[in-house]
């Protein structure tokens, strides 16, 4: 039995609703038949159809979104690494030195890591060595993956909330990514005439990505702190 969660509602069928509404309005089927041909005419099964069919959308959503959202992220804001791996780095100056030296020595402590992996984190010589750098990452993204592992659901809530908004919001950056394409790609080879209301409707999806964009690099900031400030 699928268990629709707060995370599949939120993160797969929304972002799946929001392209069938948008390709409906902004795009060739604008008239309103463009889901005709998947309806039954009885509302009830209507319903349903395309409550499937966005959960559908919404998954591939999510699919093409990790596969091109998150590279863009990682390329654009995150030196092309996940900002777990770079977070605890001290030379990259993402994190507070009081944060820093509380989560080495939690690390230490309780993840019995060992010392002189640890100091890598503070180690200057990462930014022109690019050997210790990807061994200080890889401590990063353990400690990381770790403290994830061992939180529990009522220490880390706050800050997987912000990682199922983070999943939401990447989602979304791709639904409006794809209407983009389609659109444009409906203009180019004559399906949409090129009008002022088509050339505002493309224009806002590239805007709406880019904005739901910010908004996944910023939750996946705020998940990342959140995880280690809960230690």
């Amino acid at each position: 039995m699928v268990d629709f969660s707060y995370y599949d509602t939120l993160s797969d069928l929304i972002p799946g609703c929001i392209f069938l509404w948008g390709l409906s309005f902004f795009g060739p089927a604008a008239n309103g038949n463009g889901l005709l041909i998947f309806l039954t005419g009885n509302d009830i099964v209507d319903g349903v159809l395309l409550l499937i069919i966005a959960y559908f959308v919404g998954h591939v959503l999510q699919f093409l979104s990790k596969m091109i959202i998150e590279p863009i992220l990682k390329a654009y804001f995150w030196e092309g690494h996940f900002f777990s791996e770079i977070f605890l780095l001290q030379s990259k100056k993402k994190i507070e030195p009081e944060l820093l030296d509380r989560v080495v020595a939690y690390a230490e402590k309780e993840l019995k890591l060992p010392h002189d992996r640890l100091a890598l984190l503070s180690d200057g010589e990462i930014l022109t060595n690019e050997i210790k750098a990807k061994e200080a990452r890889k401590i990063s993204n353990l400690i990381y993956r770790m403290i994830d592992a061992r939180t529990s659901d009522t220490i880390g809530q706050k800050a997987q909330l912000q990682n199922t908004f983070y999943s939401f919001f990447r989602n979304f950056s791709m639904c409006f990514a794809a209407i983009f394409i389609f659109d444009l790609g409906f203009v180019l080879i004559g399906l949409m005439p090129l009008n002022p209301r088509n050339i505002f409707s493309i224009l806002i999806t590239i805007s709406m990505s880019g904005l739901f964009l910010f908004q996944a690099k910023q939750r996946a900031e705020l998940y990342v702190k959140g995880l280690f400030w809960s230690v």
